[in-house]
């Protein structure tokens, strides 16, 4: 018999985690999954020549096919209409919501057919369209948050930005307990209580919030929701968490004891939150369905430094300057990335040449192309606090369109093919003679679970939701 789902995307959080935290007290709902054997972990058998990247293994979970079928690698590289997303095929046949669900925007192109109550695409959609409209004004606040934040977080706003934070909340009366703990949070960082980057978690409040209130007012077939708070924290803190997984002391002690609270408290603020959408799910009859496409772990590669790092902030005034003048369209992407739409793929090509000899000799530049659109990831030789080197010339800053930070970054979590899948509130499932789950799986299950016919390119589920 069908049944309807909840769906919660935790990016790249292992089972090593989630038990962690849970064995500290610190996450009630989890640990209470655990007691009742209602995880197993994923893994991701995908054979790739660079590492596994949260929109391609995303793209990968949603399609139920590898990446050399789908191609999509980037958040906004084209979807093939031919390998459709579970919850695409679902709105064919069930009512469907979304928030902040990778590849769900455009959503006059990706969710353009069906039955879709709510959706408020994720945080690097292409517009600030959304569904209902009068949630607009929500999403442009999402996707500045992405924007003020990447690279270096911030707590003063200017008042454009006070204005959109209140437009952006008209719709969304926040619950007393996410605006107590919003103040405590930016009360923390203001007074330095706690590491600024703990900011971030704001915007998962934000989303968390908006979330369970379109649960309430719609309550579609199928609610999913992605959250990427705790896997931000894992990268930088991994080694504040786990530093005996580490054969050198790369921080001091007194770095480790101010940051081996941040994947806790990240992780504390998730499991309040599922405990919500645990709670509405039995009142519901909803099956609970928690899942990573991949996973984190230790980093061979340590990183923590505190250097100036050029952003492009003006990407039309930096094309321009470093000669990619061909019409193109700005696409959202995840710093340091530029993602550019232009008129054809030959088009495309051209531009991708420039860029490529522009990327000359810098180890972390590249350019990769998906049809008419080029993903350009930038690594710019900053010369001091006002220029920057582009190719063979000399540039001031704010005349090409870069800003240069200060940036205090860490990096001791990396991309592994583990994940995490949870079922809660179903009486088919049993993680009981279950290693690990293939990603490709998850798709083929999701719609036996909503009775919605699988689709022939898909793989026989040897999971039961």
């Amino acid at each position: 018999m069908p049944r309807r789902a909840v769906v919660i995307e935790i990016n790249e959080i292992p089972l090593r985690v989630i038990g962690d935290v849970a064995a500290r007290g610190r996450a009630p709902f989890l640990k209470s999954m655990i007691d009742d054997r209602l995880f197993v972990e994923t893994r991701i058998s995908e054979s790739l020549d660079r590492e596994l990247y949260p929109s391609q293994t995303w793209a990968s979970v949603g399609t139920g096919v590898p990446f050399a079928e789908h191609g999509v690698w980037w958040y906004n590289d084209p979807k093939p209409v031919e390998y459709p997303f579970y919850w695409q095929l679902a709105a064919a046949e069930r009512s469907v919501g979304l928030v902040n669900v990778l590849h769900s925007s455009p959503v006059a192109g990706q969710c353009r057919l069906g039955d879709f109550r709510f959706v408020v695409p994720d945080c690097f959609a292409t517009d600030s369209a959304a569904i209902p409209e009068r949630y607009e004004s929500f999403q442009r606040l999402n996707l500045e948050l992405t924007e003020r934040n990447s690279r270096q977080s911030r707590l003063a706003l200017d008042p454009s930005q006070l204005k959109l934070v209140a437009d952006g909340l008209r719709h969304l009366p926040l619950r007393v307990s996410t605006a107590a703990t919003l103040a405590r949070l930016v009360g923390g960082v203001a007074a330095g209580r706690v590491p600024k980057e703990r900011v971030r978690s704001a915007q998962f409040l934000l989303l968390s919030d908006l979330f369970l209130r379109l649960l309430n007012d719609e309550a579609p077939d199928l609610a999913v929701f992605f959250t990427n708070h705790v896997a931000a924290a894992m990268h930088r803190y991994w080694y504040a968490l786990f530093p005996d997984d580490f054969t050198t002391s790369h921080y001091n002690e007194d770095w480790v004891e101010r940051h081996s609270n941040e994947i806790v408290f990240a992780v504390e603020l998730l499991d309040r939150f599922l405990a919500d959408v645990a709670r509405w799910c039995r009142v519901n009859d909803r099956v609970l369905i928690l899942v990573s496409s991949m996973g984190q772990g230790p980093s061979s590669r340590l990183d923590s430094s505190r250097s100036l790092e050029a952003v492009v902030r003006s990407p039309r005034v930096f094309l321009d300057a470093v000669g990619v003048s061909d019409s193109c369209e700005v696409l959202a992407a995840m710093t340091p990335n530029l993602t550019l739409r232009f008129p054809s793929e030959a088009a495309a090509a051209g531009a991708a040449i420039a860029l490529e000899e522009l990327s000359a000799g810098r180890p972390d530049a590249g350019v990769d192309q998906s049809g008419p659109v080029i993903t350009f990831t930038y690594d710019l030789e900053v010369l001091d606090e006002h220029t920057v080197a582009l190719g063979g010339s000399v540039g001031r800053a704010e005349t090409v369109g870069v800003e240069i930070l200060s940036v205090d970054d860490h990096s001791s979590g990396r991309h592994t093919p583990v994940g995490t899948l949870g079922v809660f509130n179903s009486d088919r499932f049993t993680a009981d003679g279950l290693s690990q789950v293939d990603v490709f799986e998850i798709a083929p299950a999701m719609l036996t679970l909503l009775g919605v016919e699988v689709a022939a390119k898909h793989l026989t589920p040897g999971v039961v939701f």
